[in-house]
C-alpha cells in the first residue's frame, strides 16, 4: 500500500475515529482492499480497527472520499443535488422532495406488522414484486451466540414474503461491510434500506465504486433521531428480568392497542433462571425510555445535520403530528424523491391499496419538529463548543453559532453531550457489578438537572407575570360594568 494511502487511513482515525465521530457504517471498511475491519466495542459500538495483515493490500480508492463524516467527501446538499435537482424542488429542511404524503398502507397486513404504518416495508416489497429490482438489503433480526452477541444485522431478501420479515424499526447498531462485498460478489439490482448517515455513505461508495453504482438502483432512508449502541436494548431488557448477553430478541415498536401511535411497547425474548421467556411493557413505564435524553447516543449522531435522508430515492418516518398521533395503528410520512417510487405510490392510492393524503414540506418537518431544532440550533451550539476548543469536527452545512440560542438552550444541550457520554460507561459499571441500579443511580442526577431545565424559575416568574398582567384588565373591565 502507498506512502499516501496509509497516511489517508491514519488521517481518517486521527479525525473521525480518535474524534468520537465514526458511526460506524462500515463504508471504510467496505473499500476494495481496505485493511478496516468493524467491530463492536466495550460500550457496543461498530468501530473501525486495522487489521495488520490487510495493510500490505491495494485499495481500490480513498477510504476518505466514503466516509460521511469524514472532511473529504461531499454533504448531503452537493449529493443530492445531482441526484434529484432536476425534477424536485428543494426545502431548507427536507433538501429535495417530488411528493410528501401521510398514511398507512390499507393491503394485507403491512401496517399491522410495521413499526407505524407499515409503508417502508411495502415499498421494498412492491420494488421486488413488479421486478425494479432482484433483492432488498435491509436490516434483520438474527440468533446471538457468545461469540457473536448482534441481535440484528443486513440481509439480503429476494423475496416480497421475506422482506416482509424485515419489518419494524431497530434501534441497533448495524454495519455495510458484510453486504457490499454480497453486492459486489452477487450480480443483480438492489435497493438498500437505511438511515440518513449510512444512505449518505452508499451514496458515497456508488461515486468511488462503478459495481455498487451500477447494482444498487435504489436507496430507501428512514428518518432517524440517533443510533443506539446494543446496551439500549439490553437496559431494556434488563429492567424486564433479563440480563446482559441473555437477551435473544427484542421488538422496540410492539403496539398496544387503544393508545397514542407514541405510546407503543417493549417486548423482549430472553433467558431468566435458565427459561426462555418473552415479556412485554409500555414504553413509557421504562427507565431511559425518553428518547430526549439520548442515552447510548453516537457522539456522531450529534454532529448529523440530516434528519430526512436528503440522499435517499425515498423516505419513510412516523408522523408525529397532533392530527395522526392518536392512531394507535401507526401514520406515516413519506418523501418520495424518485420518479418511480412517485408513480408507484400513486397508482396504489388509486388501487385502495395506499391511505395517502398529500401534505406539504413544511408540514412533514412539523412531523419532525424536535429533531429538526436539535440538529439546527443544538448543532450550531455543539459546533461552537468544539470550535472553542480548537477541536477538528467534521465540516457540515450547519454552521458554528450562538446567535438567538437562550442561557436555557445552551445549559440544555451540555447536558444531553453529558447524559449522552456518561449512559456508555455507567451501563458498562451496571454490567461489571451486576447491578442495574447503579446505572440509574449515576444517571438520575444528570437527568434531573436537565428536566430542571424544563421547569426554570425565570421562565414560570415570566409565565405567572404574562398571566396576571392580562387578568388585570379584564378584571377592570368587569368591576366598570357592575
Amino acid at each position: 500500500m502507498t506512502q499516501d494511502r496509509l497516511g489517508e487511513i491514519a488521517t481518517l482515525f486521527n479525525t473521525v475515529v480518535d474524534g468520537g465521530y465514526c458511526v460506524g457504517c462500515g463504508a471504510c471498511a467496505s473499500v476494495i482492499g481496505s485493511p478496516i475491519q468493524m467491530k463492536l466495542d466495550e460500550y457496543g459500538q461498530f468501530k473501525p480497527t486495522i487489521e495488520p495483515s490487510a495493510v500490505q493490500s491495494s485499495l481500490s480508492t480513498s477510504v476518505q472520499s466514503v466516509c460521511p463524516f469524514s472532511g473529504s467527501s461531499p454533504n448531503e446538499d452537493q449529493i443530492s443535488e445531482k441526484l434529484f435537482s432536476q425534477e424536485c424542488e428543494y426545502h431548507d429542511k427536507i433538501g429535495y422532495h417530488l411528493a410528501s404524503y401521510a398514511g398507512y398502507v390499507s393491503e394485507g397486513n403491512f401496517r399491522d406488522r410495521g413499526s407505524s404504518g407499515g409503508m417502508g416495508t411495502w415499498i421494498v416489497s412492491n420494488l421486488l414484486s413488479q421486478g425494479l429490482v432482484d433483492g432488498v438489503i435491509h436490516v434483520h433480526q438474527r440468533n446471538p451466540s457468545e461469540s457473536d452477541p448482534r441481535l440484528f444485522q443486513y440481509h439480503l431478501s429476494t423475496t416480497p414474503e421475506e422482506a416482509q420479515n424485515g419489518a419494524k424499526s431497530r434501534y441497533y447498531p448495524i454495519e455495510m461491510s458484510e453486504v457490499m462485498q454480497l453486492v459486489r460478489a452477487q450480480p443483480g439490482r438492489y435497493a438498500i434500506v437505511g438511515i440518513p448517515c449510512f444512505i449518505k455513505a452508499v451514496r458515497l461508495l456508488m461515486l468511488q465504486d462503478s459495481v455498487i453504482a451500477e447494482r444498487i438502483q435504489f436507496c430507501v432512508g428512514l428518518i432517524c433521531g440517533h443510533l443506539k449502541s446494543i446496551h439500549f436494548a439490553e437496559m431494556f431488557a434488563w429492567q424486564c428480568g433479563i440480563e446482559p448477553g441473555k437477551l435473544l430478541a427484542i421488538d422496540f415498536r410492539k403496539k398496544l392497542p387503544g393508545r397514542d401511535a407514541s405510546k407503543y411497547g417493549i417486548e423482549v425474548t430472553g433467558i431468566i433462571d435458565g427459561q426462555v421467556v418473552t415479556k412485554t411493557s409500555p414504553v413509557n413505564s421504562m427507565y431511559g425510555y425518553d428518547w430526549g435524553l439520548g442515552f447510548f447516543k453516537y457522539k456522531a449522531c450529534d454532529y448529523c445535520d440530516d434528519v430526512v435522508a436528503e440522499t435517499a430515492d425515498v423516505v419513510v418516518g412516523d408522523a408525529w403530528l397532533p392530527q395522526y398521533v392518536k392512531d394507535s395503528q401507526g401514520t406515516n410520512v413519506v418523501v418520495a424523491r424518485h420518479p418511480v417510487i412517485r408513480d408507484m405510490l400513486e397508482k396504489a392510492v388509486v388501487e385502495g391499496d395506499l391511505h395517502l393524503e398529500r401534505i406539504d414540506a413544511d408540514e412533514v418537518a412539523r412531523s419532525q419538529n424536535s429533531g429538526f431544532r436539535h440538529r439546527r440550533e443544538g448543532l450550531a451550539y455543539r459546533l461552537h463548543l468544539s470550535k472553542n476548543k480548537g477541536e477538528w469536527y467534521p465540516p457540515k452545512r450547519v454552521k458554528a453559532d450562538l446567535k438567538g440560542l437562550s442561557r436555557n438552550f445552551q445549559k440544555r444541550q451540555k447536558l444531553r453531550i453529558l447524559m449522552a457520554a456518561e449512559s456508555h460507561t455507567a451501563f458498562k459499571d451496571a454490567i461489571r457489578v451486576g447491578d442495574f441500579s447503579l446505572f440509574v443511580q449515576k444517571m438520575e442526577l444528570l437527568v434531573r438537572k436537565y428536566r430542571a431545565l424544563y421547569d426554570d424559575p425565570f421562565w414560570k416568574r415570566m409565565v405567572w407575570r404574562i398571566k396576571g398582567f392580562m387578568k388585570s384588565p379584564l378584571k377592570s373591565m368587569k368591576t366598570a360594568h357592575k
